[in-house]
């Protein structure tokens, strides 16, 4: 009799021990569904434009161990700057770099992005995908401590790891042309680093005049479908007085950065020429 109790009260154990195991691993598993925000998943389809947010741990080992800047508090005059700025190159024969958005793109996207990451959480990402009559271009969108991360899967209807063309060099069809402030996202490797030419890293605050935000147009002025990063020239015909030094200082900052759009190709020479002549207009 003895022993039959002690039979009973070894397997009682065996039971209750098992029911704690089950108990850690169902709670573990509903620890880590919780960190799955509601928004992940939500969609938003507009004129050739879908965004998704997408739990940074469903877009890969890279981005899950990133610690996210979100939400964002940009501007759409500097999400502006930093889509004109994108450049690729194809990487066939005859192959050259080109902008990734055109001034269409930028201006019917440029809104929806910068509140997408503006309204995003901390642990999701932006993902995004551009219709255009080049074809799609797709990708992700975030940001980390001072920097806007772009990483693009296909651009203009061409994947990154697919091509048709035998020319093509490193098994991709095209790959990123960092520019100034920009580069491509590393990571370390067993083995040593590993250059990612599909991801750009960009700073998020660029070498831009320190009144970049209040030297663009009110909204709704555009050129060329594109919002003017100067501002228009004073239509006034009455003489003006000496400019003060501040002014002069002034102009010497636009005038620069004139200068670095042109420099990266973000306006023509055309635009320049303009754009210089008329902003020295307004202080001479």
């Amino acid at each position: 009799m003895r022993k039959m109790i002690q039979n009973k009260l070894f397997h009682s154990n065996r039971a209750l021990k098992a029911g704690s195991i089950v108990f850690v691993i169902t709670f573990l598993a509903f620890a880590g569904c919780s960190s799955t925000h509601k928004s992940a998943g939500k969609k938003l389809t507009a004129e050739d434009l879908t965004l998704t947010y997408i739990d940074k741990a469903q877009a890969g080992g890279e981005i899950e161990k990133i610690t996210l800047q979100h939400p964002l508090p940009i501007s759409e005059q500097q999400m502006d700057f930093h889509m004109a700025a994108l450049f690729y190159e194809n990487l066939s024969l005859l192959g050259k770099a080109g902008p990734v958005f055109s001034k269409e793109d930028i201006q019917k996207t440029l809104r929806l992005l910068t509140k997408a990451l503006n309204k995003a959480h901390p642990q999701n990402i932006v993902g995004f995908e551009v219709n255009s009559e080049d074809g799609v271009t797709k990708g992700e969108l975030f940001a980390t401590h001072g920097n806007l991360h772009w990483r693009f899967f296909e651009i203009r209807g061409v994947k990154y790891s697919l091509t048709r063309n035998q020319m093509a060099r490193y098994g991709t069809a095209w790959k990123m042309v960092p520019k100034k402030g920009q580069r491509l996202y590393v990571t370390d490797k067993f083995m040593g680093a590993k250059q990612w030419t599909n991801w750009i890293e960009a700073k998020l605050d660029p070498s831009l005049p320190s009144n970049f935000e209040t030297a663009r147009p009110k909204k709704g002025s555009t050129n060329n479908g594109i919002v003017s990063p100067l501002p228009p020239p004073n239509s006034s015909d009455a003489p003006k007085a000496a400019a003060p030094k501040k002014d002069v200082a002034d102009l010497e900052e636009k005038l620069r950065f004139l200068k670095h759009l042109r420099e990266n190709q973000l306006i023509d020479q055309q635009e320049y020429e303009q754009k210089r002549k008329d902003l020295l207009d307004q202080y001479l």
